[in-house]
């Protein structure tokens, strides 16, 4: 009875260190890196490329958020460490967004967050004319001869 006492404690011992270490050995995946164009136009669809490498070699799962209220935060995945996965959003205002990205494991170790700067500009037309009306205030001269030209 003792040797099978001594026995079961001696398993007990060389199991319960392992595990603890299993729980201890699971490194969080990389940053993901992100890639793809940092300007476009409104109502095209976009490409961007991810990447994230887990130290574990374990499959990573990636949370986006795209930076507009339209597309939301979305989970994809799984996906094996350090494979390139090509994610498209399309953006339906002008602005500038931040896309937000984190990668977890399967595991549920997280990465710290990655920040990617988008802009989708204004209109053109707008600036064109913002940059005649500042060119003629520069020139106040020149308003009177193009009003002569125009017959006004």
């Amino acid at each position: 009875m003792k040797m099978k006492m001594v026995a079961t404690c001696l398993c007990l011992l060389l199991i319960i260190p392992a595990l603890s270490l299993a729980a201890i050995a699971n490194e969080p995946p990389t940053a993901p890196d992100i890639d793809g164009p940092t300007r476009g136009k409104i109502g095209v669809e976009y490409e961007w490329t991810i990447v994230s490498i887990d130290p574990d070699g374990d499959d990573v799962t990636y949370y986006i958020d795209w930076g507009d209220e339209c597309g939301g935060a979305e989970w994809h995945g799984p996906y094996p460490s350090g494979e390139e996965v090509i994610l498209t959003h399309m953006y339906t205002v002008r602005n500038t967004f931040i896309i937000n990205a984190m990668t977890a494991d399967e595991q549920g170790a997280e990465s710290n967050w990655t920040y990617f700067e988008v802009t989708m500009p204004k209109n053109k037309a707008f600036t064109i004319n913002l940059l005649f009306l500042r060119f003629l205030e520069q020139h106040p001269n020149l308003f009177p001869i193009i009003r002569h030209m125009l017959g006004l």
